[in-house]
């Protein structure tokens, strides 16, 4: 499995082209990669969080390429949306993306 994250405050949809960092499986944490084999919302590619919470926009994309093929995931104001809307069914992807952004920052 590869894995390419990126993350980065946009202040306008048209500048989602960010730069993102390449992982292998064996780089991140097994906890986040059972979770990316297992999820429901991890099976086709997805959009979380909530575009237009504020001025910059948090936004983070994750792609997955495994023997299922390639999937994109796109996340719009984690922090914010999390704590004023999030909920145990979101946990799961909340914890994914906070950990890669974690390693992203430490790069």
């Amino acid at each position: 499995m590869k894995i390419k994250y990126g993350h980065s405050m946009i202040k306008s949809l048209k500048d989602k082209n960010i730069r993102t960092i390449e992982y292998d499986e064996k780089d991140l944490p097994d906890s986040i990669i059972q979770i990316i084999k297992t999820h429901p919302a991890f099976s086709s590619s997805s959009t979380f969080g909530q575009k237009d919470m504020g001025s910059p926009q948090e936004y983070e994309i994750l792609i997955i390429a495994d023997h299922n093929g390639t999937r994109q995931f796109e996340y719009f104001n984690k922090g914010i949306y999390y704590m004023l809307k999030g909920g145990k069914a979101e946990q799961p992807v909340f914890q994914v993306f906070a950990n890669l952004m974690t390693i992203f920052k430490n790069v």
